[in-house]
This record gives C-alpha cells, sequence and structure tokens, in this order.
C-alpha cells in the first residue's frame, strides 16, 4: 500500500531546505535542483509540489515568518512590558533558528529590490511587525497611542542595527551584547 503524504509537511521541509540553500548560497544559488538535493529529494519531487522558483521562494519567506509568529504564543502569560522584551529579544539572531531566518530575510529583502511581490510581502511583514510592537508598546506603558508607532519604530531598528552588525560580525556581537543593547533601548524614557 502506497505512504500517504502530508502535501503541507512536505512543503514545509522543502521551504527548512530552501532557508538552508539561501543562507549558505543566496537566492541566486537556490536553485530548484539544489534546494531538491538539500531535501534528499529530487528536482521532480520538488515540482510537484512547487511549480517555479519563485512559488518555492515566496512559500519559503512566509515559512519563515510562520515560524517568529508561532513565538507569540509563548508570551500570552507574560505581562505587556515583559512580552515587549521577548518580542524584541527573539528578533535577533542569538541562535541557529533566529540567525538562519535573518539570512533569509536579508536575501529576500535583496530580492525584493525587483521583485514587487517579495517587496509587497515584506512591507507587509514588517507594518504587521510594527503593529504588534506598538501595541505591546502602549500596552506596557511605554508611550500613548499617539507616540507608539513612533516608539515601536525605534525599537525595531535598534533590533535590525544589532542584527545586521551580529550576522556579519557575531565575534562582535554575541547573544549577550545583543541582548544587553535592547534592554538599554527599553529602559525607562525620560
Amino acid at each position: 500500500m502506497p505512504r500517504i503524504v502530508d502535501v503541507d509537511e512536505r512543503r514545509s521541509e522543502l521551504a527548512a531546505a530552501a532557508s538552508r540553500v539561501i543562507a549558505r548560497s543566496g537566492i541566486a544559488g537556490a536553485s530548484m535542483r539544489e534546494v531538491a538535493a538539500e531535501a534528499g529529494w529530487t528536482t521532480g519531487t520538488l515540482v510537484h509540489y512547487f511549480t517555479d522558483k519563485h512559488e518555492l521562494l515566496r512559500f519559503t519567506f512566509e515559512e519563515s515568518l510562520a515560524r517568529r509568529h508561532a513565538l507569540r504564543e509563548r508570551r500570552e502569560a507574560m505581562t505587556p512590558a515583559e512580552a515587549l522584551r521577548d518580542t524584541l529579544l527573539s528578533a535577533l539572531p542569538t541562535d541557529e533558528d533566529s540567525r538562519l531566518h535573518w539570512l533569509v530575510t536579508v536575501a529576500f529583502c535583496a530580492q525584493a529590490t525587483a521583485d514587487p511581490e517579495l517587496a509587497a510581502l515584506q512591507r507587509d511583514a514588517y507594518r504587521e511587525y510594527r503593529s504588534s510592537v506598538a501595541r505591546l508598546v502602549v500596552a506596557s506603558g511605554r508611550a500613548a497611542a499617539g507616540d507608539a508607532r513612533s516608539e515601536a519604530e525605534r525599537l525595531i531598528a535598534v533590533v535590525d542595527g544589532v542584527a545586521m552588525q551580529a550576522l556579519f560580525d557575531p565575534a562582535s556581537w554575541p547573544p549577550g551584547r545583543q541582548r544587553s543593547v535592547v534592554d538599554d533601548a527599553l529602559a525607562p524614557l525620560g
């Protein structure tokens, strides 16, 4: 009897393989053949789940974002200030998973300059992230609703700046230093 394949699970496995290839070789190096080989499958298997590289790339980006969004569930029991801190700290490349997410994100940012669909995905992802951080800024009492967007943008800029430096100079930006800079940015305003 043939084995039943979970299509969503297989697509996720292939997207994970694409993420590893992108992190190692960039989007240009993420050919259908390379991704299939990374996953341990044939190119024929890959095209059964994704019609072309663009579809695979879009799904890979969406999967990377979904893995980051899944972290939100753990924040439900936290105070708003704790949830804000956790949201920002979990966006830093302090472990292999978050580093992989950042490498994929940076590659997609570069690709998005020439791809309006990927640019829209990036834009929408950042808008959603900013809104989420702004809600936590208000809930934690860091800023009034009218100032929440500016404070969210400031905090995200700190995280993004630290993350970029940590990606390319990890010796100077170990996880403890990354967290310390974000904690400094979260110090009471005054």
